[in-house]
């Protein structure tokens, strides 16, 4: 079966990391030959890709919206390709895949793919929140549709996504990919000079405003006036370029009480080091990426409320809701206060938890069982009666 995944973009970003996982693990799935459509320039998602052997293309948009050079490389590419299947990541890229299989040879089956949360859908810029009217409207035309959360499940489905055939598969992670706890913590410290004896606590999240690091500067600050042996290490693409509010509040934490690093590509060699990772969200996540991460490396989090980050934390860390600094304030001293052997046992329940319930193989188990089902089926390919019929 030939499988192409139409995304918006191949940067730095959950749906990218979780795309480029599956096709690490394409030998679980040898019937299956898979090619990448970004409608951007790849970035250094598209690079792990392209290591994987996997053909990516791209429209090379500057922006996101369709320009005629864009579809018609749309359509060249289809044409070419000739896919069995389509799979589009993200809103735009859902779009695209729609349009590409009208184009395609035959009928091809679409496939839409939802990382992303409607909790903060008025903070979405207005030409995204136009996408998702119209992703809402053509809803029905999709063979399947897949959530990587069973809060951005019921969210989509009140804000009006046709439930037809729809389903949940959450991010998937191997615990075997990361350093173990010492060796983790010697690298932390070496690559980042944090202070001896520090109990340490980790943003690890792209420089965006759903992000909400101020949240959890203020929180830090809370902390640090309790527990001074404290140390904030934020890492992300951007990061180590704060600007407004972030940059404010550093400039009011005591000097030497906090480290900034911008994009990692290390992260596995030192994410089990860390004490703590929090992730203060205040809208957008479905299931993020980083927790997952930090669970099967076992280290304790503290996550608001936010996507399906509460229920994947569990009963193994701290859950608070968005835009509380007292509450994350009060969850990491919590954690902070329990010592490095208790906190090394709930790190150890959420590795297990991980493994239980969010195994990378099972995940592409499931991936695969849904594109050997829709792959082999004629599909809803988007006629002007599907159409009709999906915005009803």
């Amino acid at each position: 079966m030939k499988l192409l995944h139409v995304i918006t973009g191949l940067n730095v970003g959950g749906a990218e990391t979780m795309l480029a996982r599956l096709l690490e693990s394409r030998d679980l799935m040898p019937d299956i030959r898979p090619e990448v459509l970004s409608l951007m320039t790849p970035g250094v998602a598209g690079e792990r890709i392209a290591a994987t052997g996997t053909r990516v293309r791209s429209l090379e948009m500057r922006g996101r919206l369709p320009l005629p050079g864009a579809m018609t490389r749309l359509v060249t590419v289809m044409h070419e390709v000739r896919p069995d299947l389509i799979m589009g990541w993200m809103h735009h890229g859902q779009l695209a895949a729609s349009l590409g299989a009208l184009a395609a040879p035959g009928r091809v089956p679409v496939i839409w793919n939802v990382r992303h949360s409607l909790s903060g859908y008025r903070q979405e810029k207005r030409f995204s929140r136009m996408i998702l009217r119209m992703g809402a409207w053509l809803s029905g035309a999709p063979s399947a549709i897949v959530y990587n959360s069973r809060a951005a499940r019921v969210q989509y489905r009140t804000f009006g996504y046709r439930a037809r055939r729809d389903l949940v598969i959450p991010n998937g992670f191997d615990a075997q990919g990361f350093a173990p706890r010492e060796p983790a913590r010697r690298t932390l410290h070496a690559l980042f000079g944090l202070p001896e004896g520090a109990v340490s606590i980790g943003m690890i999240a792209r420089n965006h405003p759903m992000k909400d690091v101020p949240n959890l500067l203020a929180a830090f600050a809370k902390v640090r006036e309790r527990r001074p042996d404290t140390h904030l290490l934020i890492a992300g693409e951007g990061m180590d370029a704060p600007s407004g509010d972030m940059a404010a509040w550093l400039d009011r934490l005591s000097p030497g009480s906090w480290t900034l690093a911008g994009h990692r590509t290390d992260v596995p060699a030192w994410l089990a080091g860390l004490d703590m990772v929090a992730l203060p969200s205040a809208w957008g996540e479905g299931f993020p990426n980083i927790i997952g991460e930090a669970m099967a490396a076992g280290v304790p989090c503290v996550a608001t409320d936010v996507g399906d980050a509460a229920w994947v934390v569990g009963e193994t860390g701290r859950a608070v809701p968005p835009r509380d600094a007292d509450a994350l304030a009060k969850a990491l001293l919590d954690l902070a206060d329990l010592g490095p052997e208790r906190r090394a046992t709930l790190g150890c329940a959420a590795c297990a938890r991980i493994e239980e319930h969010f195994s990378l193989s099972g995940v592409v188990q499931r991936y695969a069982a849904l594109f050997r089902e829709h792959g082999g089926q004629a599909p809803s390919r988007l006629p002007a009666a599907a159409w009709a019929e999906g915005a009803r």
